[in-house]
């Protein structure tokens, strides 16, 4: 498809980033990929609730995801609920101290956040950190949105135009 190549020491050399991570994006399906924890919290102002995240105990791997994360990175579509990664390997103490610091309840459905165990913890892959969020990495968060609902591919292309900033900035800077 011509979009790695391999260079003189046999390494693979990205070639056209922007088809790649089109093409990966549309191969990819969040809500099928995933597995979802419903909860509920009763915050109604969404900074208040999103800076709980900054308070998680190190311990704990999670990073956010599709429209709070976005919101975080390239503000574009105001979010309505929270999506959260957390690890596969979450132990049972660690996850009771994520929902205490977030202050939410368990919910069968229609919760307004969702924890959400990854197929692959590659997703954690160059988190980083946002207002002391950490957040995805902005490719990631481009993936998760790209076939999401209500807005999703909307603000999936104000990341992508973030990321393609980045990398001709890094182009132009690195030589």
């Amino acid at each position: 498809m011509g979009l790695v190549n391999r260079d003189e020491s046999n390494r693979l050399i990205v070639t056209d980033a922007d088809r790649l991570i089109r093409h990966w994006a549309a191969s990819y399906n969040y809500l099928i990929a995933n597995r979802f924890e419903e909860y509920y919290t009763f915050d109604t102002d969404f900074d208040v609730f999103v800076s709980r995240f900054a308070k998680i105990p190190k311990q704990i791997k999670m990073a956010l995801t599709l429209h709070a994360a976005a919101w975080l990175i390239a503000p574009y579509v105001r979010p309505t609920d929270v999506h959260a990664y957390v690890s596969p390997t979450m132990r049972k103490k660690e996850l009771d101290l994520l929902v205490k610091a977030l202050k939410i309840s368990p919910i069968e459905r229609r919760g307004n956040v969702k924890l959400v165990t990854p197929y692959d913890e590659g997703v954690f892959y160059n988190s980083q950190f946002v207002n002391r969020v950490k957040v995805v990495s902005a490719v990631q968060l481009y993936v998760d949105l790209f076939n999401y609902p209500g807005r999703g591919e909307e603000a999936a292309q104000k990341v992508l135009e973030r990321i393609t900033r980045e990398w001709r900035t890094r182009v132009v800077r690195h030589p």
